[in-house]
């Protein structure tokens, strides 16, 4: 039986970041007792208007109006002593790893004991960072592929999510045709896959970027303009 630890209030303010209400009012319930104040938003947006600097963040990586670990990287990018605790229920060392260089300071699983969550939150106002104990194995043995995917790689594969060509890909991000099939192909080699399709397919299940809700279909998947 895992217990929350007593102590007096944490003097820190923490906004919980959650589209599932039910998820964000449970971490604020159990969050509320340890910490001066919570506040509970719903999407990204909202997380980016009401963070103030030097609060703690306690958030999921899929918040329906910005993709991925887009809301943690500007978090990190204010530079202002707020910090990001992911709180996910993705335990792919990949994910973790990208999470943690887009300038995390933790990373929690949503089926950790209950105390875990208190702990990381200590360990952050602490100045150190925080992994579940039962990721650290998965991490240590992940193979070399298992790296973080650079910004432009990022975008090409969010933009192949939608369904655009090579051309169009290139035109939306100032690139040539070239190096969008090269950034493709790099994609299709890190995942071990032979199609566009099965690339998308399995970074939306690694929650790398959202289901953007539509068809991507084999006519889309074409290397050429």
């Amino acid at each position: 039986m895992h217990e929350l630890r007593e102590g007096p209030a944490l003097a820190v303010d923490v906004v919980v970041a959650d589209h599932h209400r039910v998820v964000a009012e449970g971490v604020s319930a159990l969050l509320a007792p340890h910490v001066r104040s919570v506040v509970l938003v719903y999407s990204a947006s909202a997380l980016l208007e009401c963070v103030k600097p030097g609060m703690v963040i306690v958030g999921d990586i899929d918040l329906p109006d910005m993709p991925g670990l887009e809301p943690v990287r500007r978090i990190a990018e204010r530079r202002d002593g707020s910090r990001f605790i992911i709180l996910s229920g993705h335990d792919e060392p990949l994910i973790v790893q990208d999470a943690m260089q887009s300038g995390a300071w933790a990373y929690v699983l949503k089926q950790s004991p209950r105390n875990e969550l208190l702990d990381a939150v200590r360990d952050v106002l602490d100045g150190h960072r925080y992994v579940s104990p039962g990721l650290m194995a998965a991490l240590v043995n992940a193979p070399p592929s298992v790296h973080r995917l650079t910004r432009r790689q990022r975008e090409v594969l969010e933009r192949m999510a939608n369904g655009l060509r090579a051309s169009d890909i290139a035109i939306e991000l100032g690139i040539s045709v070239r190096t969008v099939e090269s950034h493709r192909q790099s994609l299709l080699d890190l995942f071990h896959v032979h199609s566009g399709v099965a690339l998308v397919r399995e970074a939306i299940r690694m929650g790398l970027i959202r289901d953007p809700g539509g068809p991507y279909t084999a006519a889309r998947d074409e290397s050429t303009p």
